[in-house]
């Protein structure tokens, strides 16, 4: 048996990251480096066989181990803590779009308190009633060919998108209880700048994996520098 693990590994303060002046002397930086391969033995994904996420119209059922972890995409990175306010960098506007092959993104972003709106446009042929379900928020709406649909999600929490008309679309939103929320992918140098100083939690959230999360305190003046590191884990099977 699998098991699909998000590790974190913190790496001393004020090393690595991207290029960033050096940290105000008020405030904190953090940054999140986000690296993603297979471990144990796992073969990678044959070659035509599978996308970026395991999505699509055969999504459901497919092997946790043949994820392209090479190509890992749309991985949310979000701070939860007291006092951080509303000027962090999540996005303020989204749009998704929907067409034959299903939508255009496995996992959006969202700020909180509905701070930003999300555009789904329909590109396939036919109507697409899309809804979504989560924690005491959602929506449902119909779309024909060609229209497009502004909705909001106010409450913080994860909601899984689907569709009527396409079995196999499926698209998580990940609403993040502050701004302080980026999306990135494999590869990707995540940072946070001008973060209030105080406890915080980093949480990452990638396509299919477990959340994984690692409390730190940003200290005016350093950077805080955490390595997330997507991979797949042996664990003893069953008897």
């Amino acid at each position: 048996m699998k098991r699909l693990g998000l590790m974190l590994s913190l790496i001393a303060a004020g090393c690595g990251g991207p290029d960033l002046a050096p940290p105000a002397a008020d405030s904190a930086q953090i940054v999140v480096a986000l690296s993603a391969s297979a471990r144990d033995g796992v073969a990678r994904p044959r070659s035509g066989g599978m996308d970026n996420y395991g999505g699509g119209s055969e999504a459901k059922g497919r092997q946790f181990s043949r994820v392209n972890y090479d190509d890992l995409a749309d991985i949310v990175v979000y701070l939860e803590g007291d006092g951080l306010g509303d000027a962090g960098p999540a996005p303020r506007s989204l749009r998704l779009e929907i067409s034959e092959d299903g939508a255009d993104h496995r996992q959006l972003l969202l700020a909180p308190s509905g701070l930003t709106s999300l555009t789904i446009a329909n590109r396939a042929s036919g109507p697409r009633s899309v809804f979504a379900m989560g924690n005491q928020d959602g929506f449902d709406v119909t779309l024909a060919p060609g229209e497009e649909s502004r909705v909001t999600l106010k409450v913080p929490g994860t909601y899984e998108l689907a569709c009527d008309e396409d079995a196999g679309l499926a698209v998580t939103i990940i609403v993040a209880p502050t701004t302080w929320a980026q999306i990135g992918e494999a590869g990707d140098d995540v940072a946070f700048d001008r973060v209030p100083p105080g406890p915080v939690e980093i949480v990452v959230v990638a396509p299919r994996l477990p959340r994984w999360s690692r409390r730190v305190t940003a200290a005016a003046g350093r950077r805080e520098s955490v390595t997330a590191e997507v991979g797949v884990n042996s664990m003893t099977r069953a008897k």
